[in-house]
Order: structure tokens, then sequence, then C-alpha cells
């Protein structure tokens, strides 16, 4: 996604643990340590997302490689799943199809792989507002104020298309949400849009122990006495003001830790890898978590030991993902199917 600069690299393996972890049972047994991590554990992934973003490429060059790169493992996963339920002669398949094209998470069978289209729907929102809006030329002024416009109307409307009853043919359906989540355009394009702007301050960033300890304590005190949520998925934007305040302050503590790692070569090993895998994660994650809980918990009712089992399975599901990524890389045919042309 860039250029490689150390310390964002490591924020993007830390990111993507956060998103792994709100996924596994850890939610259950410690929520006082995993619900506060939903105010910014997908807004810095955009944020993060934003910080390399280029607009210099042909609209077509530009738009099959965001297509290589988050719509064909998205596609290749999930046709797969759905060739093997036909296969097997599951029923509603019809439905299940054009959920993948659809592209939300209650329409999808790995849930979490709702990202990659809507992903894809941010960077091509980016890459119209830069190419043909001349973003860039803006004044800073102009561009907080149209940060601000767009995300006040994407959290006061945000829960407009979800699930709301509509008539096609005759017959009544209710909408999860716009195809690919772009009913959530406008709060996650900030984010991204931010992550741009702040390149320059992110790619040089020397932290700052005041800045550093008052985001700390803002965060703490919006995470403990407001009911303010971020759950993009379920189209939750609680108290956006409160909530923006609090994703931009864990941001803030996230890259600090990330550039103090930065600083130490065996810390940063495993965040890097992390990072790097950051798509395999995403991708199965979920489905690791899920069948290695089930099998490690039956039979257990003892708190404790399901906890510790939780945090096993959370390390199993980021880190198979590195193995997959590994064979991936080494296979030619896996490669193509999974990475973008100039990666492979």
């Amino acid at each position: 996604m860039g250029s490689r600069v150390k310390h964002v690299d490591i924020a993007k393996g830390v990111s993507i643990a956060l998103v792994a972890m709100f996924h596994t049972k850890l939610r259950i047994f410690v929520p006082d340590i995993v619900d506060p991590l939903s105010l910014f554990r997908l807004p810095l992934f955009f944020f993060l997302s934003g910080i390399f973003f280029s607009w210099a490429a042909a609209p077509g060059a530009f738009i099959s490689h965001k297509f290589e790169a988050l719509l064909k493992p998205y596609l290749v996963v999930l046709l797969s799943l759905f060739l093997l339920s036909f296969l097997s002669g599951e029923e509603g398949l019809a439905e299940r199809l054009v959920g993948i094209f659809y592209g939300v998470g209650d329409t999808i069978e790995w849930i979490p792989m709702w990202f990659l289209p809507h992903l894809f729907a941010v960077f091509l929102f980016a890459y119209g507002l830069f190419r043909w809006f001349k973003f860039s030329d803006w004044s800073i002024g102009t561009k907080v104020l149209f940060l601000l416009l767009l995300l006040g109307v994407g959290s006061e409307f945000i829960g407009t298309f979800w699930y709301r009853e509509v008539s096609f043919l005759g017959n009544g359906y209710q909408l999860p949400g716009l195809p690919f989540s772009i009913d959530i355009l406008l709060i996650t394009s900030v984010f991204f849009l931010f992550g741009y702007m702040m390149r320059d301050q992110v790619v040089n960033f020397k932290p700052n122990i005041w800045l550093f300890l008052l985001a700390v304590v803002v965060f703490l005190i919006i995470e403990t006495l407001t009911d303010a949520r971020i759950t993009l998925n379920k189209r939750q934007y609680d108290f956006s003001l409160y909530a923006t305040i609090g994703a931009i302050c864990g941001g803030y503590v996230v890259i600090t830790f990330s550039w103090l790692i930065s600083k130490s070569e065996w810390l940063s090993i495993i965040p890097l890898r992390l990072g790097e895998a950051s798509l395999f994660i995403l991708i199965f994650h979920n489905i690791i978590n899920t069948l290695f809980y089930t099998y490690f918990s039956e039979g257990i009712s003892d708190v404790q030991i399901l906890t510790a089992i939780a945090f096993l399975c959370f390390g199993l599901s980021i880190s198979i993902p590195l193995l997959i990524r590994w064979f991936v890389v080494k296979s030619d045919l896996l490669a193509l199917l999974f990475l973008p042309a100039k990666v492979r």
C-alpha cells in the first residue's frame, strides 16, 4: 500500500490484531479491555490506508489495481465457499450468491470480509475527489470544513439504509445497508482523507509526551463517562463528537507506541509480520478462531480456563494467517489468486 515506513507498518500490524481480537471470545471474557478498542480500531485502519494514497494512475489502471488488491481475494474466497456449498447440495444458494456481490457483512459467509469491498469503494471515492475535484489543491480550511461536513452528514444518517423496508417488483425486502456498505462511506472516507492529510506528520512522526498523556486521559474520560461507540458494520456511530475525538486519541496512542516499538529490532518483528499479512489475517482470523475455540472449549465450563483458551485462539487466529501468506507467496497459482500483479 505504498512506501514502507517502519512505524506505520507496525501500526497496521497492531490495528489488524485489534480487529481480530474484537471477533474472538475475549470480547465476552474481558469486555472491559476489548470493547473500548472499538472506538478506534477501524477508524485507525482507514486512517493508515489513506496515508500513502496516490491518484497518479489513469482511472483504468487505478481501478484494475484496487480490484486485484481488494476485490479479487474477496471474490476468490467467497466464491470458493459458494462452490463448496453448491457441490454439497445446500439450499438458498441464489440468495447467497447475490449477497456476495452485494458485499456487506450481513450478506456474506465470512463477515469481517465486508471491509474489502468497502475499502475498494473508499479508494474510488477518494480517487474521484482528488482527480476530478482537485482536493489536493483546496486550502487546509476548506479541507477541514469538507471533512466535518462529511462526518456530520454521515453520522446523522448512518442508520438510514440499515434494514430499511423497500419494495421491488411487488415484493418487500429489508436492505442490510447499501451495496459495498457505501452508506457509511461519508464516515470512513473522513478517516481515510485525514490520513492522507496527515501523511507528513505520521511519516516523520516525533512523539510528544504531553500530547500522548492528554490523548490517553481524554480517551479514558470518553470511554468511562460517555456511551460513544463505533461499530461500522452494524451502523453504530453513537455520540459522534465524542466518538470521533476518542478515535483520534486512540489512534495517536497506537501510532506513538508503534514508533517506540520501531526503535527495537526484536519488538518490531511480530507487529511488522502482522502488518505484512493484514489481508490474510482479515480474511482467515474469524474462521480460525471459531474452529479452534469450538474444539478446545468442548466440555469445559471453568471461566478461567475458557479465558485462557480464548487468548490462545486469538494468538492462533493472527499467527496461522502468517503461514497462509507464506504459502501464497511461494505458490505461483495462489499468488495469482490472492495478490496483485505488482506484488507477485
